[in-house]
């Protein structure tokens, strides 16, 4: 009996500890400032994320170094954050809504 117990104590403090776990997701729409093609990232100006944080210019890593190529200074997106259980912030997905005329100006 010891023994099941064990398994099953353990078998739920991992399943309660992977929906702890789990990653957030924001939806947020924004104006891209800057694109920093060395660091990933882009600088973004956004109205507030709901759940999140109020409005404010700041810097997001992108998932897919791609994306940099899809937007220019200026650019209107709507996009998608991912929260890891580090609170680290990451566009998973990006929709550009007006696209701009300068393309791929960053570092």
């Amino acid at each position: 009996m010891g023994k099941r117990k064990f398994l099953l104590v353990t078998t739920l403090f991992l399943i309660t500890f992977s929906f702890s776990a789990a990653a957030k997701e924001f939806t947020a729409e924004g104006t891209v400032n800057a694109i920093k093609l060395s660091s990933q990232k882009l600088t973004i100006s956004h109205g507030p994320i709901k759940g999140l944080m109020g409005a404010m210019k700041m810097d997001f890593k992108v998932a897919d170094p791609a994306m940099l190529s899809d937007v220019g200074i200026g650019s209107k997106i709507k996009f998608t954050l991912t929260e890891d259980n580090k609170n680290t912030l990451t566009i998973t997905d990006m929709e550009v809504t007006e696209n701009a005329s300068e393309k791929n100006m960053g570092n």
